[in-house]
């Protein structure tokens, strides 16, 4: 699975090009990025991997984490995928996957054509086959929703997770976001900024603002070697690049968004009222042929502040 989808938005607006003016700093800047990312990693000898198969079609669903952040499937068509459900997870024991299904763009109540199935795994370690992963978990959307009318349906799974790593206790420090009075302010305005940054295309500069959020990500994986992490920051995750398949590139404003709060008020989102992210691209991409086709896509960007702190960072 490739990295961008689990990175925040705007690893999709990253450049390709290889670093010609100013290429030795730029590269000293990188490897210092690799040396900070390297530093928010563990060596763990007890390694387990949480996953969940989702498939859907004809519908939204969303799969959070109760006290935690949540993972999008905001495609009108039919989605499939296993998501890795430790980029999810804080810390260790009993754990309530709650699973919302909306209906497409368009459509005011689920209808019909509306299909989800999510089975959740377990596997004893990162290197551990697909065949030896244990299910822990299943839902399937219930049929026959179309005749009531539902614009929204709910339902939960509980397991228990005996990961490692304890980020709970950082965000137990942090500032309670819906405490500062002007929150929204500074929400958009640092939206605005990372917008900005892909827009202008500023590889180094969003990489920097990723170190918290790479760190975590290769250390809830157990990526935590050094050529892992250089491998994934040498590998440019965007398909948004100095491309000329790539016609009429927008990033939306940073407007008609919806506030939402996790894991008790320390971590902040700014979404799409489509629920898809707020930090998003639309554009035409041209095939082999130079036949062109309608591209969009986003990711999630979930924003904290550390303690002591009155700056907002990447979760």
């Amino acid at each position: 699975m490739s990295r961008h989808i689990h990175k925040v938005i705007f690893c999709l607006f990253l450049v390709s090009s290889v670093f010609s003016c100013g290429q030795g700093n730029k590269g000293k800047e990188m490897e210092e990025i690799i040396q900070q990312e390297l530093a928010l990693t563990h060596n763990y000898t007890h390694r387990p991997v949480f996953g969940a198969q989702v498939n859907k079609s004809g519908c939204k669903l969303i799969l959070e984490i109760e006290g935690a952040q949540d993972y999008r499937f905001t495609d009108n068509r039919g989605e499939s995928m296993m998501f890795p459900l430790n980029l999810l997870l804080l810390n260790a024991g009993k754990k309530t996957a709650i699973i919302k299904v909306y209906p497409r763009d368009g459509e005011e109540y689920l209808t019909m054509y509306a299909n989800a199935n999510i089975t959740f795994y377990r596997a004893e370690d990162k290197d551990t086959h697909l065949q030896d992963y244990r299910k822990i978990g299943e839902f399937t959307l219930p049929q026959g929703l179309a005749e009531k009318k539902l614009p929204y349906y709910e339902a939960r799974i509980s397991f228990d997770a005996d990961v490692p790593f304890t980020y709970d206790k950082e965000l137990a420090k942090a500032r309670d976001l819906r405490q500062i009075p002007d929150i929204e302010k500074k929400i958009v305005s640092k939206y605005e900024q990372l917008r900005q940054l892909c827009v202008e295309y500023k590889k180094i500069e969003l990489y920097k603002e990723l170190v918290h959020s790479s760190g975590k990500f290769y250390n809830v994986l157990y990526n935590n070697t050094y050529d892992e992490i250089k491998k994934n920051s040498e590998n440019t995750m965007g398909i948004v690049q100095n491309d000329p398949r790539i016609v009429n590139r927008e990033l939306l404003p940073i407007e008609n968004y919806t506030i939402q709060y996790y894991s008790d008020g320390k971590i902040i989102a700014l979404w799409q009222k489509n629920l898809r992210p707020m930090l998003y691209i639309k554009a035409r991409i041209k095939n082999n042929e130079g036949e062109e086709r309608d591209f969009e896509g986003g990711d999630s960007l979930f924003l904290y502040m550390p303690e002591g702190s009155n700056e907002l960072k990447v979760w």
